[in-house]
């Protein structure tokens, strides 16, 4: 015993550092999941930060327009902007500007105001047949791209449209769907988006009124976005910029998707997958968050997978240490207590076991007696109690190998036919949906199967040429298992006499599924040999 000591502290060593391993692994796993949800979380605070700080410059073009009662000018306009410094201080926008309610007058003078303003020539557009026309007057910075907007009815789209209305009622700032802007004209397009706040001023004649807004309102300063400029301005080189991000405005339908990020790293893909919705803006943002091919996780699985090296190098060690007489006393006390720390993690399985066992055990007590009483003599009991245990053991087995919790109830089927019949059995047909079946259900069905299969070995001559065995089994519509064992034999007689004598496999089966398993079993003899009837209720396959 003393010889073969050091292996079995080694082999015990092992164990408890394979334990430690996976904890530490599955800890690292965690680590890494929630530091991907912070990151996620971060991109998600930097992009509604970016946005607050937006609207906060909205807000503060329209103190402007306050202050000077919306007599507001372009140069006084364009000062007001310039000296924000936008493209620096506020990065991310492609422009502030200021769209106009027009009463009849003012629509042909748009004309005239932006050639002055800006030296374009363009009168409103496009055509439309709303109530209400708008025009964008003024947008800051005036480069390329802003220029081409100048001139454009906004509340001819129904997207903005719709957006306008939003903040003519709430009087807050109101974020459109979707939209492209026109200040996209080259092969760079980029899918864009809006933020109306609405301007409430004196009020005039012969303007049109957005249905069920305020009569004072005279037009909405807005900013512009390409959305891909503004989350790249809003992530920066952050962290949060190692993520890949789809973002929707509004419902997560490719028609709304204003942003998808760098791609998908296939590594990770079907490790991180986060959703979050966010309202901002009065509309509901949908972001979809995986990690990017730029992605790293943290070094915390690396560190579990050392400690497992550490862990068996350790072990080793301590087999080689054991070789020495004068540490055996001292080496055996430390795995002992090893073992008592973990004892304390096994007490949970060894309650089940126990519990198990004696489960076990009553039911063979059980069957050993019923088929004493019911046999003619040794021989008849040995063979009738082994293989009700081999039936046993048949369902004990497929439980271990899905390691002791579920079954098949096709398999245990298929399993005991075998059995009785011999693997090269054919004169059968199963058929049915998949249904898992619990340890009870699983012994319990187990020694029903065998029973009903002996018989009809012994009885209906099953196996016999031009003889059938048809098995089906379905879940009804009040989530019951139904299952139907028909015989197709020319034996109904004689199988009769056998089936209604009352022995012991009937009133098993009886006992096993109407008490212990809470269901209902019939059985007649049809034209055609034996048919049985199985009910059990949903919660008894558990």
């Amino acid at each position: 015993m003393r010889n073969k000591l050091p292996l079995i502290a080694f082999l015990i060593a092992s164990a408890i550092g394979l334990g430690l391993t996976l904890s530490a692994f599955w800890a690292g796993r965690q680590a890494n999941h929630l530091r991907f949800e912070q990151l996620a979380d971060d991109a998600i605070d930097r992009i509604e930060l970016k946005l607050s700080q937006h609207i906060s410059l909205l807000n503060s073009t329209r103190s402007l327009f306050d202050v000077l009662q919306g007599e507001v000018t372009q140069k006084q306009f364009a000062r007001f902007i310039g000296n924000l410094d936008i493209t620096q201080n506020y990065a991310g926008v492609q422009g502030i500007g200021y769209a106009d309610i027009l009463d009849e007058g003012e629509i042909r003078s748009v004309k005239g105001r932006l050639q002055a303003d800006y030296g374009v020539e363009r009168e409103l557009f496009p055509e439309s047949g709303q109530p209400v026309r708008t025009a964008i007057t003024m947008l800051e910075p005036p480069d390329v791209r802003n220029l081409r907007a100048l001139g454009f009815d906004m509340y001819s789209e129904e997207i903005r449209r719709t957006a306008m209305q939003a903040a003519a009622r709430s009087g807050e700032a109101q974020v459109t769907g979707k939209v492209e802007l026109l200040q996209e004209f080259d092969d760079n397009k980029q899918a864009g988006f809006l933020i109306y706040l609405p301007y409430f001023g004196p009020e005039l004649a012969n303007v049109g009124t957005i249905s069920r807004a305020r009569p004072d309102l005279r037009g909405f300063v807005y900013a512009a976005f390409r959305a891909g400029d503004f989350i790249e301005a809003a992530l920066g080189y952050t962290p949060a910029s190692s993520l890949s991000l789809a973002i929707y405005i509004g419902e997560p339908v490719p028609q709304n998707q204003v942003f998808a990020g760098s791609p998908v790293s296939e590594y990770y893909n079907d490790t991180y997958m986060l959703d979050r919705v966010v309202t901002l803006a009065g509309r509901d943002w949908h972001f979809q968050i995986m990690p990017s091919e730029t992605f790293k996780e943290g070094p915390e699985t690396g560190v579990a997978l050392l400690l497992g090296a550490v862990s068996l190098l350790m072990a080793a060690a301590l087999a080689v240490s054991l070789r020495s007489q004068g540490k055996t006393l001292e080496a055996y006390r430390e795995v002992s207590r090893v073992s008592q720390e973990a004892s304390a993690e096994k007490d949970f399985l060894l309650q089940e076991m126990k519990h198990r066992i004696k489960n076990s055990i009553a039911r063979v007590l059980a069957i050993a007696r019923q088929t004493a009483a019911s046999s003619d003599g040794l021989d008849d009991f040995t063979n009738s109690f082994t293989s009700r245990l081999q039936a046993m053991a048949a369902s004990q087995d497929l439980l271990t190998r899905s390691h002791g919790e579920h079954a098949q109830l096709s398999d245990l089927l298929k399993n005991e036919l075998f059995q009785v019949f011999g693997e090269e059995f054919d004169n059968y047909a199963t058929h049915g949906p998949d249904i898992r079946l619990g340890v009870k259900a699983t012994q319990a069905l187990g020694l029903v199967f065998h029973e009903l299969a002996t018989n009809a070995l012994k009885y209906a001559g099953v196996a016999q040429s031009g003889n059938r065995l048809d098995i089906h089994w379905k879940m009804t519509g009040d989530g019951k298992l139904q299952l139907q064992w028909l015989e197709q034999t020319g034996k109904g007689e004689n199988v009769e006499d056998v089936s209604t004598s009352g022995g012991f496999g009937t009133k098993l089966m009886t006992s096993l599924i109407e008490a212990e398993l809470n269901g209902r079993f019939e059985r007649h003899i049809g034209t055609s040999g034996l048919q049985a009837m199985i009910e059990l209720p949903k919660a008894s396959l558990r």
